[in-house]
């Protein structure tokens, strides 16, 4: 269900079964750090997109593609070189709008391959992909 408000901004609610929003980008040339509301559960060489709402700023960075250089729990630093991108920025709402979030999503099926629907799994190893099991 789409619940809209009269400024066209919106929340979809579809994100699942992983969602995990952005609070800041910053520019750390020739990378950019992004830190998450959450633990990610990233690794190091896992392959990211970047969905990125426009009432955020940084617009430029909307779906581009870049790879895990370093990480904590809750920031990873990718290899997009966003230095001459707009600032990104948390828009101010006032109920009852709402807002889609900043998204980072992982790109890749899982880190030890995949499971057949009978069970079998091949022994298979894909570097830089991702587990994101849907519910």
């Amino acid at each position: 269900m789409t619940l809209q408000s009269n400024l066209g901004l919106y929340f979809s609610g579809t994100y699942l079964p992983f969602r995990c929003e952005i609070t800041d980008i910053v520019s750390d040339f020739p990378n950019t750090i992004v830190t998450t509301s959450r633990d990610h559960g990233f690794v190091l060489g896992n392959q990211v997109q970047f969905l990125i709402p426009k009432q955020w700023g940084m617009l430029e960075m909307n779906n581009l593609k870049g790879y895990v250089l370093d990480l904590t729990p809750d920031t990873i630093t990718v290899t997009i070189d966003s230095s001459q991108f707009s600032l990104f920025s948390t828009p101010v709402v006032t109920p009852p709008i709402v807002i889609d979030f900043p998204q980072v999503i992982p790109i890749g099926d899982a880190n030890t391959g995949y499971e057949t629907p009978g069970g079998f799994r091949p022994y298979l190893k894909i570097p830089g992909t991702f587990k994101n099991i849907y519910p």
